[in-house]
Formats: C-alpha cells, sequence, structure tokens
C-alpha cells in the first residue's frame, strides 16, 4: 500500500478545504444570480475593479514583486470574470 508524505498529506488536506469552500461560495453565488442577478454581477463588478487597483499598486500582495502582483491580479481578474460567466449560465440553465 502507498503511504503519503506528511507535507504531501498537508498539501493534500488544504486543497480538500479550498475545494470545499469553493463549492460553498459556488452555492451561494449561484442562489444570489438567481435571486438578485443585476446586483450581484454590479457587486462582481465593482470587486473586479478593487481587485485591479488593490494589485496594481504595493498595498496588497506587498510581499510579491511588482511582476508577481500583475500576474497575480490577472489571475484573479480572470478567475472573477469566469465566475460571473458561469454562475450567469447556472442560474439560466
Amino acid at each position: 500500500m502507498d503511504t503519503i508524505a506528511p507535507d504531501r498529506a498537508v498539501m493534500i488536506r488544504l486543497r480538500a478545504r479550498l475545494a470545499v469552500v469553493e463549492r460553498a461560495a459556488w452555492f451561494g453565488l449561484v442562489h444570489a444570480m438567481r435571486t438578485q442577478p443585476a446586483e450581484t454581477e454590479a457587486y462582481l463588478a465593482a470587486e473586479r475593479a478593487k481587485c485591479a487597483e488593490g494589485f496594481g499598486q504595493r498595498g496588497w500582495a506587498a510581499d510579491l514583486t511588482e511582476a508577481e502582483r500583475a500576474m497575480l491580479g490577472a489571475e484573479v481578474d480572470a478567475g472573477l470574470a469566469g465566475l460571473i460567466a458561469d454562475a450567469k449560465a447556472e442560474a439560466q440553465g
């Protein structure tokens, strides 16, 4: 039987926690898109703008280099954009 190294077990547990949080957040987002689609979309658009501004300066993620912050900001923005599109489709489907 295979064993799992302790450091890998920590990583796997963290990934599992993230998956649980993602599923719970997804449920809330889809519910919001079904009950208040315009308000939810406006809120997420505002959050995208806040993130773009926050990661564009040293205030957020100050431990990262400028290039790393730019990458993080782009990933967050793409992730939020994808969530909006996916939640709209789920709410309508």
